[in-house]
């Protein structure tokens, strides 16, 4: 388990960095196609590495019916803990509403329309895994939920590179913790963290002014 943790894990640093290798291109739609293209390899690679886990034995899970409600209304819960930690981050620390990261993200989907599924679905389902699945499953069996979930969540924070919002996005990792923790399906905070993503895209690609929205933050 630890070696296929650790591909999995190098795996999503080289998606990750992936833009930096020499050819892929710059700007535009090509950028944003060619990145959607590695989104899409890396979740299928990831899939097949964790295909031994189904024969794992499985530690205590919600039911069906609990873990639907969890999806629904922790997607609720998300965006009601982001505007109160953005409002806590601009009024105490000084931070702007708007996030870069969010701006830069919506950009490059209105200049290719694929990245969409990158932002919106792939993206969420890889950090699911990276961070709450390895991260904080794997601390937690060793350093107990309060240490595991602050670690991941770090981690999260901070590989969104958007450090004047690192108090949201730690805020929104934790809590993807606690439902993980909660629930033992990882598919829950799947759902949450994707459905989360794809609301902020329509949202912000249909208004005219992206900084009206800045109170959303988003995470991919």
């Amino acid at each position: 388990m630890v070696l296929r943790y650790s591909m999995i894990i190098v795996v999503y640093l080289l998606c990750f960095i992936s833009p930096l290798i020499p050819g892929f291109p710059r700007h535009g739609a090509a950028y944003g196609d060619t990145y959607t293209a590695v989104f899409f390899a890396t979740l299928l690679i990831v899939s097949l590495l964790l295909i031994p886990e189904r024969r794992l034995e499985r530690g205590p899970v919600a039911s069906i019916g609990e873990s639907i409600a969890w999806a629904v209304c922790g997607v609720f819960i998300l965006f009601i803990l982001q505007i109160v930690t953005a409002m806590i981050n601009s009024a105490i620390l000084g931070q702007p509403l708007a996030s870069e990261h969010t701006k830069q993200v919506v950009g490059l989907t209105r200049n290719a329309p694929l990245f969409i599924l990158a932002a919106s679905i792939i993206g969420p389902i890889l950090e699911e895994i990276v961070f709450r699945k390895i991260f904080f499953g794997s601390l937690k069996k060793k350093i107990g939920f309060l240490f595991a979930a602050l670690i991941s969540s770090l981690l999260f924070a901070a590989f969104h590179f958007d450090f004047s919002h690192l108090l949201i996005y730690l805020v929104i990792g934790f809590f993807l913790c606690y439902v993980y923790h909660k629930t033992g399906r990882i598919v829950v905070t799947m759902f949450m963290h994707a459905a989360m993503n794809a609301t902020v895209v329509l949202i912000t690609l249909n208004v005219p002014t992206p900084s009206s929205t800045g109170w959303i933050h988003l995470f991919f």
